[in-house]
């Protein structure tokens, strides 16, 4: 096929340049410029509010500059959608619902389309998509398939409707027919996606795998609630230590006044008819005979606190010339005295102006140096290797100084003069004396700090110790960013939010919500109008978000940059999530040792996977479906929770595995007790496979005894369930009898056709005076003893027919056999 020529438009036939983008529906930020519908470039969202998740350079919709026509397409459809009511959609006879489209939605139909126009280019289609045959239309969709998930391939799809919708006010584009005849995009992208899974309507977000997650998350609570009162008290401490740097200098005038208060004290001196305005009595310095000595009167009227009040520079001051014109007119009057120049100020007896020398003297450096040199706790700085300045060992002058005077320079060290030779001297000496700290960094912020005071942490040798010995500003950086992230992590975990909705958490956020704890924040997908919702949460989400508070510096916003923007930079609320959470996780395995950490094995995890994962977890309990849908606030289409929150909580084959250990482990520890009697030689069940119980627990207690690192934890109930739970791995717990699980030997099994044998117990066709895999404890007795008095008084009716009451007597000698057994063995536990 043979490509069309692309017509060079500039300008639309429907939309004027200078019209805005954005129409009445949207609430407008008040001071943030509205781009117009001839800018080309990109037009940005901040407008309209952007969300604090959502960095400026994301928030904008770019267009194809490489093609003006695909350009104006994409303008004239984002405008239409921005304007569902604007007057050339209804004489297009182009109805929408007249509630604006929300930005990320109008940019990724941009996206869409762009990628598909531009796909046409490189295919020879038609400039115009409605000339594409449906077969145009699947080709895009089969090849973007091979590439993505069905989800990206619906979004294409839907991109493509909404061009059909609003063909009629766009540019080169001629209506055309749905290339799909009505289907639903989700129903499209499975049939495009060959991989996917057909019609399961299972959502693509994957969970995080439970063998990171759980790490993971008991991270993020150590720095939430162990390691952050340590944290954000080391902060405070170099804040302090920051804003005390450079404080002995005094400012170089006695006495800084506003130019309000100068003008009241030349309007007060000017009225005293006494005070007399001094003037040249002879031509000097340029100045005509007559005229006002202005640095003499500056130090006249400011009582010597200022010389140049009168005085300007580089053009006219509007406010010096009004003074001056003050002054002349008192000039006019008379009120003058003509003095001499030279000796002017003296001869009017003036309080001379003198400036306060900023360097102090050397007795008060030395001083200084005395002072601090006498505190035992102050250590002298050292470099750790050579670094072409000085040798390891030697001492960093250049810190020292900041240290002591808060200057930045080592001049008062390393100048040749007495004074600082013997400074030298003096330090040197204490040096000797073992007083010093190595650094790595030749910096003044590398310095460390004593961590006397760190919260202790347990390490695998069974050991209490601080988590940091010291720490230096750069090294706490790096805590407060893990601090940040730990919390960050945490609440969007534990509480189920989108990232933009924790992300426009702001102060003051924990509320009640029914009478239980919640947070207030802002619903941002699927409700342009962006309406504050509240979310159930647990006492340490609370934490949490005290924690990230005490953190930020935004004055409404929790998460943001760590520090406070300068200049031109951006000051505005969010943060990157997925390198937080990147960093976090890097940060813990490097440090896993050292802070008494899990490490937390590697896998892809981003903010969205922490909402399907919890999601997995609560689905597990009852009525679920609907709390569920009340937190992931799915319950808006229909009173009770939809597919979606289905789709969201269902189980994976990863997550199954882990509650099956689950159960593995809780089953184990059940066996802890009855392991405990055994030790003393007891029987502790009854029933055909006691012995097998018996033997395993001898085993376990066996393999503690000859290990003398199991010996020094008998009494730690984690180390005898993880024995117990590999002896015993297929124990199910049982309301009358527990199950050692082993198919060959179960009575069970035998009711089951051959190729579904040896897969689970059977629990309706159990045997459990009779399988060999059957053990009975004292736990069950009661059931038992129960069920022969039951059979006894069965027994003894006189209505019962022989048949029955045979059968009774045979279910009665049974029973007996256990409660026996339980009697007579002694069975304790």
């Amino acid at each position: 096929m043979t490509p069309q020529p692309v017509l060079q438009l500039a300008t639309s036939a429907h939309f004027r340049d200078d019209e805005p983008v954005f129409g009445p529906g949207y609430g407008l930020v008040e001071g943030i410029r509205v781009p117009l519908f001839g800018d080309t470039k990109y037009w940005s969202g901040d407008c309209t509010g952007r969300p604090a998740n959502q960095p400026p350079t994301r928030y904008k919709i770019h267009f194809a500059p490489e093609d003006p026509l695909i350009t104006l397409q994409l303008k004239e459809l984002a405008f239409a959608e921005f304007n569902p009511t604007h007057r050339v959609l209804r004489q297009a006879a182009i109805y929408r619902s007249a509630e604006p489209v929300a930005f990320p939605t109008v940019k990724m139909d941009c996206q869409k389309l762009r990628v598909i126009l531009r796909w046409g280019r490189k295919q020879g289609l038609p400039a115009d998509p409605g000339h594409w045959a449906a077969a145009d239309w699947q080709s895009f969709l089969d090849e973007l398939a091979a590439k993505v998930g069905e989800s990206t391939v619906s979004n294409h799809v839907g991109a493509v409707r909404t061009l059909r919708e609003l063909a009629g006010v766009i540019t080169g584009v001629t209506p055309f027919d749905d290339p799909w005849e009505g289907r639903s995009a989700a129903e499209v992208g499975r049939q495009a996606v060959l991989s996917a899974a057909a019609d399961d309507g299972t959502l693509a977000t994957p969970a995080i795998p439970p063998q990171t997650w759980w790490p993971l998350i008991r991270a993020a609570w150590t720095y939430v609630h162990t390691f952050a009162p340590d944290i954000l008290r080391w902060k405070d401490h170099f804040e302090r230590l920051a804003a005390d740097l450079g404080k002995g200098a005094e400012p170089c005038r006695k006495i800084s006044r506003t130019s309000e208060e100068v003008d009241a004290q030349i309007a007060s001196w000017l009225a005293d008819p006494s005070n007399l305005v001094p003037v040249h009595l002879n031509k000097w310095a340029g100045c005509e005979p007559g005229a006002p000595v202005w640095t003499v009167l500056s130090e006249l009227v400011t009582a010597g606190e200022q010389k140049h009040v009168f005085a300007w520079r580089n053009g006219t001051n509007k406010r010096v010339l009004k003074r001056r014109s003050t002054v002349l007119a008192v000039v006019e009057q008379g009120q003058v005295r003509a003095i001499p120049g030279r000796v002017g100020g003296a001869v009017m007896g003036v309080r001379r102006y003198v400036p306060v020398s900023t360097n102090p003297g050397p007795g008060e450096i030395n001083d200084g140096l005395r002072k601090w040199l006498a505190n035992p706790d102050n250590r002298i700085p050292v470099r750790a290797v050579n670094d072409g300045v000085g040798k390891a060992g030697s001492v960093i002058w250049g810190t020292l100084a900041r240290i002591i005077w808060g200057i930045p320079g080592a001049d008062r060290f390393t100048s040749n003069v007495p004074s600082c030779q013997a400074r030298r001297r003096l330090v040197e000496e204490t040096a000797e004396e073992g007083r010093t700290v190595i650094m790595t960094e030749n910096r003044y912020w590398s310095l460390p700090i004593a961590c006397t005071d760190a919260a202790q942490t347990a390490r695998e040798d069974g050991s209490n110790r601080p988590w940091r010995t010291h720490i230096t500003q750069s090294q706490l950086d790096t805590e407060l960013r893990m601090l940040r992230a730990a919390c960050y992590v945490f609440v969007t975990a534990m509480s189920l939010m989108r990232d933009s909705e924790v992300q426009e958490i702001q102060r003051e956020a924990v509320t009640t919500y029914y009478g239980s704890p919640a947070i207030k924040s802002q619903k941002i997908k699927h409700d342009p109008a962006r309406p504050e919702s509240c979310w159930w949460i647990i006492e340490p989400v609370a934490e949490a978000l005290a924690v990230a508070e005490q953190l930020s510096w935004h004055p409404t916003h929790l998460f943001a940059s760590l520090k406070p923007p300068r200049g031109k930079q951006s000051g505005g609320p969010g943060i990157t999530a997925a390198d937080d959470i990147d960093y976090f996780v890097e940060r813990v395995n490097a440090n896993a040792d050292a802070y008494g950490l899990e490490p937390i094995p590697d896998a892809h995890v981003r903010s969205h996977m922490f909402r399907k994962t919890m999601s997995v977890i609560t689905g597990r309990e009852p009525d679920s479906e609907i709390a569920l849908g009340l937190q992931l606030k799915h319950a808006a289409r229909r009173a009770l929770a939809n597919c979606t929150t289905q789709a969201y909580a269902q189980m994976d084959t990863k997550w199954a595995k882990e509650f099956d250990q689950q159960l593995e482990h809780a089953a184990a520890l059940r066996l802890v007790d009855l392991l405990k009697a055994r030790r003393t030689g007891e029987k502790v069940a009854v029933g055909p496979g006691a012995e097998r119980l018996h033997t395993g627990l001898d085993q376990v207690i066996a393999a503690m005894d000859d290990d003398p690192d199991l010996r020094a934890q008998i009494a730690d109930e984690r180390a005898e369930a993880a024995l117990l739970a590999e002896q015993f791995p297929n124990l199910h717990l049982g309301t009358i009898n527990h199950c050692m699980f082993d198919a060959p030997q179960a009575e069970c099994q035998k009711e089951l056709p051959a190729d579904q044998r040896g897969r689970a117990p059977l629990i309706g066709a159990c045997q459990p005076d009779h399988c060999r895999n059957s053990v009975i404890t004292r736990t069950h007795a009661p059931i038992w003893i129960d069920e022969e008095d039951d059979l006894k008084a069965r027994a003894k009716d006189p209505n019962l027919s022989p048949p029955r009451r045979e059968t009774v007597l045979i279910r009665l000698a049974d029973v007996q056999r256990i409660t026996r057994a339980l009697q007579n063995e002694g069975v304790t536990v």
